[in-house]
């Protein structure tokens, strides 16, 4: 089996054994945040952070740049560890409100805003689909290298990221996409393997690092020194790091925890839900990234030992394994790459489709989708489908993103890139943690700007080489192109964010939702540090019960219960510190955060406390929340719009008079706590809501209602009442459940919309049937209105024009044209004129008219633009005109132009045809000389050969009588200037042969692998002499040929390339199976020739040049008679070659079916076995 199929086999079963890993964790009853496990796994599956950027490119970038690999690392390290507050609440924050995504927390917390969450979306996407595909690529070169080229250059049977792409998109549906009620654990096996994967890529990581330090160069101290002592290594790691560099990376990196997508999902959206657990990668994420810190340098150093510049950096990790023969380590070297790629691949994949899936299409669908999607209860499987279908999409745009792309850059330069794009979520995601102004005009203005800065630093090629002067005019910036782009990006991002939210009004559920997060405090065990033992479980329900209800406590007492493994608890003992934070958590979303704490420190201090002072406690701050109640239902009255308010239970809170006025409520009716069923009931049974016939009918769409109310989801919807008044409906869920509905008349608005749409129609009926262009053009040059017309004739749509400039409609010359008579129409004078319109090759002149459209007081404020067609007019006209005037002349001097060109013509044909004899006769000359030359050649070495063997027999007899070491040295040179010249007779004699076509091939049906197992063993023991590695790989193959022949050529090739190939170097000989194809390949790591030199290699006495192993120099012709071989068989010859990296020969020959035939021990042409290269 050859090493390529191995690799897929290997591949497949890792692919395998993280299928069984996630079905086995999905099965798994336990929660994902309660087992013993989840200690473990959270942290490792937050070790996503190290892609293959992290695992190839920081090896790459420090075998390059020295030490600029380490803030990559650094960053995140001092994020765990200092700031962790920041983490915590970030925790807190998407634990409360259930969010999702990393577009769910920005729309949460601006207002529900749908607008950024998309803008979101679209930025990540933007920013994670090249990442995507840089994995991809990874992974395909990887596979390339382990395959066995050794120069990394050898092509690919096949796409092996195709077909990862597809196993990983197969992988995160069957593990990523569950039924929404599933939400909290749906991911659960899938994190588990990426736990896994963690594990796996840190091993392999850290044995090659053992390796490269202790078995290749016995230790770090002998490593170092020998590094020093290397000018090129130690000039690399001397390199003085640049401070705006450094800081720059370490801003980037720490911001990549909570930017990036995948480390959004993985770091809070799957974040197990006790704390405990989520605490330990405080410590373990740090000490993870320590390990690879810890051999980045080492194997660095080493590949830069072993292969100088000759290898590329970024595959050092697999190259020093595989350059030592050890191949269980090379093995591991590659699954730990692929680890690393496929980890990345599958968490960012799923990050994107739920934000694609939740913010993009499922709201478009709900939004034109039939009525009758809209009324289904279920709609958990269609959201999968979706979901499933984001997968494939992105996974797609990934896969032709790479196929696309011809970018060649390193791993580490594409990664920072890319993360200088999750980079602007930044300064919306701090600032909305813990700024209360910051609003949503203020987010996306800031992040609509980094992003446009980011791409005309960073992914315009032109800005950095061309345009960075021009900008350091203006910004004094540092030099480096990186650093420009992110302090630009950056702080035009947060200048924006901070002066548009400081400019713009906050709207009410932005200060809302301002208010839940930037107030929310980290849940831990802070409460238990107020509680010693002066609260029990008892008083702890009393206090709650006050708020929450009975009922709600004792399920949130029953929870932590059966979470900790405790059967029943004792209502007199002291309230653990975790019940105590869980039911502070509950009050907080009733009462706020500050309430919150304010009741449970109060009844908590170290000191005895009757329960009766803390109810009145209770009291006044149920008073305090009564009173705000008040208030908000004053604010609330002075709205035009009717206005309710529900809570999480569809009991209703507030209202306000407009509402009770227009549904016509009775005052016994609106209360505190009455049920939405009740109201809807009261408005079908009263004829408020019409279209019910019978109770079923009423009960039906109540339900309807009441799902959708429990779905959390905001709506927009009009409905007409049984008095005729039109109301807009506008519903949005509040944080912590419930919903804020306004209901607007809006009557007056749709009678005078459907007269105007009435009156609109009428115009559009005259004017689209009238042949001539017609428009109207405001103040601002602005087209308000075209007709059918305009449209055909200026090749536009109607909604592509209005609003336009008019300019844009025009070219830059027509407009220009039109600028004057536009002034002069402003100016209230009618204007007529000729104009002329060309569009998709169609020129057309028209007589033009603008008029002035006068208000009551004269002002001009726009006008009517009338465009008749005048093209078939003035052409007859001009027609008739240059008829008349030119027919005479132009039939005369057409006459004469015909007779010229006839003569001309008949002296053309006779100098052809005396050019075409005179080429003939040449030809013919030629040919007699190139057979007369090529007979006198064969002649001439035919009889040349005989005197040279009767002077080789004498030197062979004088040798046997010589008598000194004199004479016999002298009769050696003999010998060897009579076999030099006999060889070269030969060799001529054998052009002459196959020129003159006197070589006839004798093909025969053979089994290919016997003929490459003679001139693999012959070549073999040449290569061991000169201290070659030789490789061979056979396939089983028959082919139909002459072998004697084809082992004349593939002798050549073998000869030349350990001439060519220095000591320690390595010839690869293979056989390779294209279809109905085999190809015979002879690649070398020698001197290499340029490719502007390949087209002359085959000519006579071109001499490639002088090797490695000079003791007898070629004659310039082996490789002009392989190719007069290799034609005569009728073999297809190719040479790939390049200085420096090697040369590869092959020749491709069809497969034959037939039975083969057995061939002697040694095929050689005509007995003549060939030794010495030619």
């Amino acid at each position: 089996v050859s090493i390529s199929w191995q690799l897929i086999l290997l591949s497949l079963a890792y692919v395998g054994v993280l299928f069984v890993i996630a079905w086995h964790g999905d099965r798994n009853t336990s929660s994902f945040g309660g087992s013993r496990s989840a200690r473990w796994v959270y942290p490792l599956s937050i070790g996503v952070y190290a892609t293959s950027w992290t695992y190839y490119g920081a090896v790459g970038s420090a075998a390059n740049h020295g030490w600029e690999f380490l803030p990559i690392y650094l960053g995140p390290i001092l994020v765990f560890v200092f700031g962790w507050p920041v983490l915590a609440k970030f925790n807190a924050v998407v634990k409360t409100h259930r969010i999702g995504s990393l577009a769910d927390f920005m729309s949460a917390r601006y207002g529900r805003s749908q607008p950024l969450a998309v803008l979101t979306t679209v930025v990540a996407l933007l920013g994670t689909i090249p990442y995507i595909a840089l994995q991809l690529k990874a992974v395909g070169q990887t596979f390339n290298i382990m395959a066995g080229s050794p120069t990394g250059i050898e092509p690919e049977i096949f796409d092996t990221a195709f077909f990862t792409a597809v196993f990983l998109t197969i992988f995160a549906i069957l593990f990523g996409t569950r039924l929404p009620g599933q939400r909290r654990d749906s991911n659960r096996g899938m994190m588990i393997a990426i736990a896994f994967e963690s594990v796996v890529k840190l091993i392999a990581f850290v044995l090659v690092g053992l390796f490269c330090t202790f078995e290749l160069y016995d230790g770090f101290d002998n490593l170092f020194n020998l590094a020093r002592q290397d000018p090129q290594v130690a000039s690399v790691f001397s390199t003085d790091f640049s401070q705006w560099a450094l800081v720059t990376q370490l801003l980037l990196a720490s911001l990549a925890i909570i930017c990036l997508p995948r480390q959004f999902h993985v770091t809070f959206v799957e974040s197990p839900d006790e704390e405990r657990y989520r605490n330990n990668a405080r410590w373990f994420f740090p000490l993870y990234l320590l390990g690879f810190v810890i051999f980045v340098v080492p194997i660095a150093a080493a590949g830069l030992l072993k292969f100088g510049g000759l290898a590329p950096p970024d595959a050092f990790v697999l190259l020093l394994p595989m350059a030592f023969d050890n191949e269980p380590l090379a093995a591991l070297a590659f699954l730990g790459g692929l680890s690393a790629a496929t980890g990345m691949i599958l968490v960012s994949t799923l990050a994107l489709a739920i934000m694609v899936a939740n913010e993009i299409l499922l709201p478009l669908m709900f939004r034109s989708s039939p009525e009758e999607l809209r009324q289904r209860q279920d709609l958990s499987w269609i959201m999968v489908m979706v979901r499933r279908l984001c997968i494939v999409g992105i996974m797609s745009l990934a896969w032709l993103y790479y196929q696309s792309a011809t970018n060649e850059r390193s791993l580490a330069s594409i990664g920072l890139v890319a993360f200088v794009a999750a980079a602007q979520f930044a300064p919306a995601l701090l600032g909305g943690l813990y700024w209360r102004q910051a609003n949503r005009y203020g987010a996306m203005a800031g992040m609509l700007i980094g992003l446009l800065s980011w791409a005309l630093m960073l992914v315009w090629p032109e800005m950095q080489a061309e345009h960075i002067e021009t900008v350091q005019q203006f910004v004094p910036l540092p030099a480096d192109p990186l650093t420009n782009g992110v302090l630009l990006s950056l702080g035009l991002n947060i200048l924006t964010y901070i002066a548009i939210s400081l400019a713009t009004t906050s709207r009410l559920v932005d200060r809302v939702q301002a208010a839940t997060f930037v107030d929310l405090m980290p849940t831990n065990s802070k409460a238990g540090r107020y509680l010693k033992e002066n609260l029990r479980i008892d008083d702890l329900t009393t206090l709650a019960s006050r708020f929450i209800g009975s009922e709600r406590v004792q399920s949130i007492i029953e929870t932590y219960a059966l979470e900790h493994q405790i059967r029943q608890l004792n209502e007199k003992d002291p309230a653990p510190a975790e019940l105590i934070a869980a039911v502070e958590s509950i009050l907080a979303q009733e009462i706020g955060y500050t309430s919150a704490r304010l009741v449970i420190r109060s009844a908590s201090r170290g000191r005895r406390i009757h329960l009766g002072e803390l109810v009145s406690l209770v009291d006044e701050a149920s008073m305090l929340a009564r009173q705000n109640q008040e208030l908000l239902r004053k604010a609330i009255e002075h709205l035009p719009q009717g206005i309710s308010v529900i809570d999480q239970n569809q009991k209703l809170v507030a209202w306000n008079h407009r509402y009770e006025e227009l549904f016509g409520y009775p005052d016994e009716l609106l209360t505190v706590g009455r049920s939405v069923a009740d109201l809807f009931r009261h408005n079908a049974s009263q004829g408020v809501i019409s279209g019910f016939n019978s109770d079923e009918q009423i009960e039906h769409a109540l339900q309807k209602r009441l799902d959708h109310l429990n779905r959390g989801s905001a709506y927009r919807r009009e409905s007409i009442l049984s008095s005729g008044i039109t109301l807009e409906i506008i519903g949005e869920p509040m944080p912590n459940g419930g919903y804020v509905t306004s209901y607007s008349d809006i009557s007056s608005y749709k009678e005078a919309e459907a007269a105007l749409r009435e009156s609109e129609q009428a115009i559009r009926v005259y004017t689209d049937n009238v042949p001539a262009m017609i428009a109207y053009v405001d103040r601002d040059y602005r087209i308000q209105f075209i007709n059918k017309a305009f449209e055909r004739t200026m090749r536009v749509w109607r909604e592509q024009v209005i609003g336009r400039p008019n300019k844009e409609i025009f070219t830059e010359a027509e407009y220009e044209a039109r600028i004057p008579y536009l002034k002069r129409a402003f100016e209230g004078r009618r204007q007529r004129f000729d104009v002329s319109i060309d569009r998709a090759g169609e020129h057309r002149e028209f007589e033009a008219l603008y008029v002035p459209h006068r208000t009551e007081n004269g002002d001009v404020q726009g006008i009517f633009v009338l465009y008749q067609d005048v093209t078939d007019r003035n052409q007859a006209k001009r027609g008739l005109e240059t008829a008349n005037e030119t027919l005479e002349a132009r039939v005369d001097e057409r006459t004469e132009e015909l007779q010229a060109a006839n003569e001309a013509l008949e002296a053309e044909n006779i100098r052809r045809a005396a050019t075409e004899k005179a080429l003939t006769e040449a030809m013919q000359a030629t040919e007699q000389a190139n057979l007369s030359k090529t007979r006198f050649l064969a002649a001439a070495s035919h009889d040349l050969l005989q005197p040279l063997n009767a002077a080789r027999l004498f030197t062979t007899s004088l040798a046997e009588r010589a008598t000194t070491d004199e004479v016999r040295e002298l009769t050696d040179h003999l010998e060897g200037a009579l076999s030099s010249a006999e060889n070269l007779i030969s060799t001529l004699l054998e052009i002459s042969k196959l020129d003159a076509g006197a070589l006839r091939a004798e093909p025969k049906t053979f089994a290919l692998t016997e003929l490459f197992g003679q001139l693999s063993q012959e070549f073999q023991l040449i290569a061991e002499q000169r201290d070659i590695r030789f490789k061979a790989k056979s396939r089983d193959v028959i082919v139909h040929t002459d072998p004697k022949l084809l082992r004349r050529v593939l002798q050549n090739f073998l000869s030349n390339a350990l001439r060519y190939t220095e000591p320690h170097g390595q010839v690869l000989f293979a056989i390779r199976t294209f279809g109905p194809d085999i190809r015979i390949e002879v690649w070398d790591t020698g001197i290499g020739m340029h490719p502007d030199d390949l087209p002359s290699i085959f000519d006579e006495f071109k001499r490639l040049s002088e090797g490695i192993q000079t003791e007898k120099k070629g004659l310039g012709l082996g490789l002009s008679i392989s190719k007069r071989i290799c034609d005569l068989l009728g073999l297809r010859l190719t040479v790939h070659s390049h200085p420096g990296t090697g040369s590869r020969f092959a020749i491709t020959l069809p497969r034959s079916a037939g039975q083969p035939e057995p061939l002697n021990k040694r095929q050689s042409p005509r007995g003549q076995l060939l030794t010495q290269p030619l």
